[in-house]
């Protein structure tokens, strides 16, 4: 399989993520600076609309709801927003929570049906709101009370990504000790477990590695879990792993290993229509890789390391595209290089577009 390079966008600053519009007409952008970045992509220079302002802190998770033009947007300042995408001006806030959670938002789920949002923050709360209003339904930690005991191997309370099933009844929850596990909102009762531990690990009195992404296939018989098999923490190194589960039965069927200990990371994972996993990897010091790979197999379809630290992957609903956030070249974090004057040049965002073979 060989993946064409289609053209590639710049957004300055950064961006931490992007995602296709479920209509498939726009690219939207989770900014460094704050706002949400639209593109057209309807049109064939792909033009740039007015940004989605409001936010506090960097955006640092994106959602659409299943129905409608709405993108619910999250910060690190713990705001959660609801947006129209698509409208012709700047858009205002169709609704606002300031402090839905008391920091880093992390991510967004949608349910199937579109009534509601879950978001997990880093101040280690889960919380349920109505998709039409944003009032709050549910709102939880994992380790609180004993309903809530911990037990062998389960999740420590601080969520990294979550997902609901088909029902829209119960979250796929995963946190950054390498646990996954199904929660059933009606009683919050635990469910099934998927264990990915090996995605984590102690070392240098530091917590390394943990659950990054999340991605299940379209008819939910496959669990896809990433992060990193961690060697040392400090700078961190490790072998970027993706664990596929039997989604049905919570065992490991696959475990996939995307390059060496310096890749670091799968960033972010998605499976197409057709059966293969496509996964982005972040590393150090400036590498990165997009690979697409079928979990049975011994090696990918299609691997490249042309781009520098990929931060996220976003598939058309078409099947066709890719949008890969990627970081500038010779990015450095550490106040230097500066320029004549003395200012700190920010890094930027190549966001690469792939089309996929037919």
């Amino acid at each position: 399989m060989e993946l064409a390079q289609l053209k590639s966008l710049e957004a300055d600053p950064q961006l931490v993520s992007a995602r296709f519009s479920p209509c498939g007409k726009f690219l939207l952008g989770a900014s460094y600076d704050a706002r949400v970045r639209r593109w057209d992509i309807a049109s064939e220079d792909w033009t740039e609309k007015p940004a989605i302002d409001g936010h506090g802190g960097w955006v640092t998770a994106l959602a659409f709801a299943s129905s409608g033009e709405r993108l619910f947007s999250g910060d690190s300042w713990g705001q959660l927003r609801c947006s129209n995408y698509a409208a012709a001006d700047k858009p205002a806030a169709l609704w606002q929570v300031a402090a839905a959670h008391d920091g880093w938002l992390r991510d967004i789920a949608v349910s199937p049906d579109g009534a509601r949002i879950a978001t997990c923050g880093i101040d280690k709360r889960i919380r349920v709101w109505s998709a039409a209003d944003g009032a709050k339904q549910l709102d939880f930690a994992l380790g609180d009370g004993p309903l809530f005991a911990p037990r062998n191997g389960s999740l420590d309370g601080d969520a990294a990504c979550l997902r609901f099933t088909p029902d829209g009844k119960t979250l796929i929850v995963a946190d950054l000790k390498g646990q996954v596990e199904l929660w059933e909102l009606d009683g919050l009762k635990r469910g099934r477990k998927f264990d990915a531990g090996v995605l984590f690990k102690y070392d240098r009195l530091q917590d390394v590695g943990g659950v990054r992404c999340l991605a299940t296939d379209a008819g939910f018989q496959w669990l896809a879990v990433g992060g990193t098999i961690p060697k040392n923490g400090g700078s961190v190194t490790g072998v970027p792993t993706a664990l596929v589960f039997d989604f049905a039965t919570g065992e490991l069927k696959h475990t996939l290993s995307f390059g060496q200990t310096n890749d670091c990371y799968v960033s972010d994972l998605a499976f197409h229509p057709r059966g293969f996993l496509v996964a982005t990897t972040c590393g150090t010091p400036g590498s990165g890789q997009l690979i697409v790979q079928k979990p049975g197999d011994k090696d990918p379809l299609f691997a490249t390391k042309k781009m520098v630290n990929c931060q996220s992957l976003a598939l058309h609903p078409d099947g066709e595209r890719l949008a890969i956030v990627a970081t500038n070249a010779g990015s450095n974090g550490n106040g230097r290089p500066l320029t004549k004057d003395g200012a700190y040049v920010t890094n930027k965002s190549p966001v690469v577009i792939w089309k996929l073979p037919a």
